[in-house]
């Protein structure tokens, strides 16, 4: 098989790497080193691919000794908890591909039970014969924490809101208390947004989340990927005619008392015309290229507000909080023009209109 022109590159600075240091010297200070748990194996299938080296940061996950990993198969750190149907996926994506990236239940020597991640990769030899198997390893042990605080804040806020719901009351001391756990729901929104968990680690974290579905742009993920920029500096950058601003601006009020009336009502509420006043929001919004993401989150809560009957009963705490995400986000960018990073507070919209969405859907 003939080399590609990375595979050339790579080789050329290898070399030349070579020259001041030697191989087995570069190896062992790597592997010695690494923060990460590290996992050689040889690549004997019919022997349950032998364990030939783990690093310090491997065994002080597992709690075995090297001398007491070495000839034994990674089986070892498999047990009923195991996710047994990614295990088995392992040997044929390393014929297949010569690397496996999953994620299962590990057991340490002491029985206990903890969530990891592997990277495997083939090591060939010099013939293109796979020879071994190095596997890079970290514990989810944080992440499935993060996860289950997650889960119970959003199991909380159901039975909260579903008390309320068969209450039909509202006072300050709910008002308040409502506010606090949208606050919550929404920064759950966030960390969840934030590839806390993947296709490969589904399973670790089943259940855990509570109906969070971003739309099919990846609007927040995409946002978090922008560079932040003050207030001060996007002025200086993008000048917006201050007839724009003011129509934004109106928008919102006028969606503001909408909900209000809504709200005192309790009963007939219109959500066409507050759905109107989100499309002017989102319309208004979409002058501003960087600002897309957050039209576009307000456009889609507009649309399935215009397909609900008036006497649909509806989270009106949440639809007016997502109205001040969005006040607040204006302010701070196009009036007030004081926010320290233009686009958290359209992170925060974004947040709130997926936590309202997955009610209202």
């Amino acid at each position: 098989m003939s080399e590609t022109t990375s595979d050339l590159e790579e080789t050329v600075f290898f070399s030349q790497l070579m020259q001041d240091c030697s191989v087995l010297q570069l190896l062992k200070q790597v592997l010695m080193h690494s923060h990460h748990a590290v996992l050689i194996t040889t690549a004997d299938e019919l022997q349950g691919y032998p364990i030939v080296y783990a690093n310090q940061v491997f065994c002080d996950h597992t709690g075995y000794e090297l001398a007491e990993l070495v000839g034994e198969s990674p089986r070892i750190f498999q047990g009923p908890d195991s996710n047994h149907t990614v295990i088995r996926k392992i040997t044929p994506a390393l014929k297949k591909n010569g690397y496996f990236y999953g994620a299962s239940m590990n057991y340490r020597k002491n029985g206990s039970v903890y969530p990891v991640e592997w990277n495997i990769s083939e090591v060939k030899n010099e013939n293109n014969e796979v020879t071994h198997y190095i596997s890079m390893q970290k514990d989810l042990s944080n992440l499935k924490r993060v996860a289950e605080q997650i889960k119970d804040t959003n199991e909380l806020f159901k039975r909260f809101y579903a008390t309320q719901a068969k209450r039909g009351t509202s006072n300050e001391s709910n008002s308040t208390i409502t506010t606090e756990v949208v606050e919550t729901l929404k920064s759950n929104e966030k960390i969840y947004n934030a590839n806390l968990r993947t296709e490969e680690n589904e399973d670790l974290f089943e259940n855990a989340f509570f109906d969070f579905s971003p739309d099919e742009m990846g609007a927040l993920g995409n946002k978090t990927d922008k560079s932040p920029i003050s207030a001060e500096q996007f002025w200086k950058e993008s000048p917006i005619a201050e007839d724009d601003i003011t129509s934004l601006t109106e928008s919102i009020k006028e969606l503001d008392t909408e909900i209000g009336m809504a709200e005192a009502l309790n009963s007939g509420v219109n959500y066409q015309n507050i759905a109107n006043y989100m499309k002017e929001i989102a319309n208004n919004l979409y002058f501003c290229v960087e600002f897309n993401d957050g039209a576009l989150i307000i456009d889609e809560v507009a649309n399935i507000l215009r397909k609900q009957p008036d006497n649909a009963d509806l989270p009106m705490e949440m639809l007016s909080m997502f109205n001040k995400d969005v006040a607040d986000w204006v302010d701070s960018v196009f009036v007030n023009r004081d926010a320290d990073n233009i686009f958290s507070g359209e992170n925060n919209t974004i947040a709130a209109g997926n936590q309202l969405l997955s009610f209202i859907k």
